[in-house]
């Protein structure tokens, strides 16, 4: 039972990430450390007999692939001291991935895992929303006026976006630093509320997370929950005339949309651009200083720099160690900022189309457990992961690296669980 509850802390303490931390220590580090100390006591209590029977389990190997790769490319890669770094970030997440995927071999702990993180989302939304329209604030957000007391240094946001001085509805961040990761977050539990059978919890998530991405300004994340929501509606409950209708209102929303560009609300304002600003950043129109602008800079430089290693990759850390020598973009970015180029750019093509086929191949397979099986509770896991990892896709962009965004590894080892449980079902 207590290392069951130690397997939990950690799943729950990576939730969390920086949200309970001091500088780059997270709550995670500590509770990974105990973790650690007593998996090396018992293999010492059990003779150094080792079982690695999870290794084998399906989508694992191929985890571990990855992290072979990223450790061999540590001979090319530009920088040593980022690429270890860039490692240790994969090496957290692949244990928090198995961690995951270990703890919930049966169903009554996978219901367990799900109902500590459903307390943890409920949580976040609820401390979002009081952040947006209460004045609270996280003590570790970029936000925040007392950031620095945990050894972080808040992003002054006053010189590079006047608009957050002026703005009535604060920006939320969450258990996170900030606003892009939140969104993230938010997108990847949206599913859970929607493919519950309580109609009132269905209603509340859409609400508040639909609200609080539209507060964060997140372009790519306010695209995922489109997308999201026409495929729950096309896919979980199979209504072509909703979608329609859902698709007309859009075309409203749009015209709308065009109507609020002069906002005074400068979050309003932001998203009622949004349109424009994706035409801009196509014909590339866009005001030198902006985030499009500013990002797309960041991935030029990166395939650059790619075109010249014939296909494989620059290696673990390699992007970001390239814009170091670059030097950073706007005067404060070296992170790639969009973890699809990034995987390309530093892990190569054989890495990107082995994470693409990786997920792809889990989606499929949730959509056919989603389809057979009779199971309840695995059936909404399913529909709801099925959504997760589709809207993840799109939402990824946003941050400026998911490589240590620890609620992704979660849904990968969550993902890959329910898939291992349903086979025995």
């Amino acid at each position: 039972m207590k290392l069951n509850n130690i397997y939990l802390a950690l799943i729950c303490s990576a939730f969390i990430g920086v949200g309970i931390s001091y500088s780059n220590f997270y709550l995670f580090h500590l509770i990974l450390l105990i973790f650690l100390f007593v998996q090396l006591y018992r293999l010492k209590d059990n003779n150094f007999s080792l079982s690695i029977g999870i290794l084998s389990r399906k989508f694992i190997p191929t985890l571990l692939f990855f992290l072979i790769w990223y450790f061999t490319s540590l001979i090319w890669t530009i920088n040593l001291g980022l690429g270890l770094k860039y490692i240790f970030y994969i090496c957290c997440g692949t244990i928090i991935t198995l961690t995951v995927v270990y703890f919930s071999s049966n169903k009554k702990n996978l219901n367990r895992v799900f109902q500590v993180l459903s307390v943890l989302v409920f949580l976040e939304i609820f401390i979002a929303l009081t952040e947006s329209f209460f004045g609270f604030r996280m003590p570790i957000s970029s936000y925040s006026s007392i950031a620095s007391y945990f050894g972080k240094d808040p992003i002054n946001y006053s010189y590079f976006d006047n608009f957050f001085l002026t703005s009535a509805l604060m920006p939320p961040t969450g258990f996170r630093w900030n606003t892009n990761d939140l969104a993230i977050v938010m997108i990847i539990s949206l599913p859970f509320f929607l493919c519950t059978k309580n109609k009132y919890l269905k209603i509340f998530g859409i609400l508040s997370i639909s609200t609080i991405i539209i507060l964060t300004a997140s372009r790519a994340v306010f695209l995922a929950l489109l997308i999201i929501l026409m495929l729950y509606i096309l896919l979980i409950k199979k209504r072509v005339g909703t979608l329609i209708l859902i698709w007309m209102a859009s075309a409203f929303i749009i015209i709308g949309m065009a109507q609020l560009r002069d906002s005074s609300n400068p979050r309003i304002n932001e998203l009622a651009n949004s349109l424009e600003a994706l035409q801009l950043y196509f014909s590339g129109e866009i005001n030198i200083g902006g985030s499009l602008e500013w990002r797309r800079q960041l991935i030029e430089n990166g395939l650059f720099a790619f075109y010249n290693t014939y296909g494989i990759g620059l290696g673990a850390g390699g992007a970001t160690a390239n814009q170091e020598l670059i030097g950073p973009v706007a005067g404060r970015f070296t992170s790639m900022h969009n973890f699809w180029i990034e995987l390309l750019v530093e892990g190569g093509v054989l890495i990107i189309l082995t994470f693409g086929l990786w997920i792809s191949s889990m989606i499929f397979q949730l959509f056919f457990i989603s389809k057979k099986t009779k199971d309840q509770d695995l059936k909404y896991y399913s529909e709801s992961l099925l959504l997760s990892l589709i809207g993840f896709l799109p939402a990824a962009v946003a941050a400026s690296s998911t490589i240590y965004f620890f609620p992704m590894w979660i849904m990968f080892g969550f993902s890959i669980s329910v898939i291992f449980i349903s086979k025995s079902v």
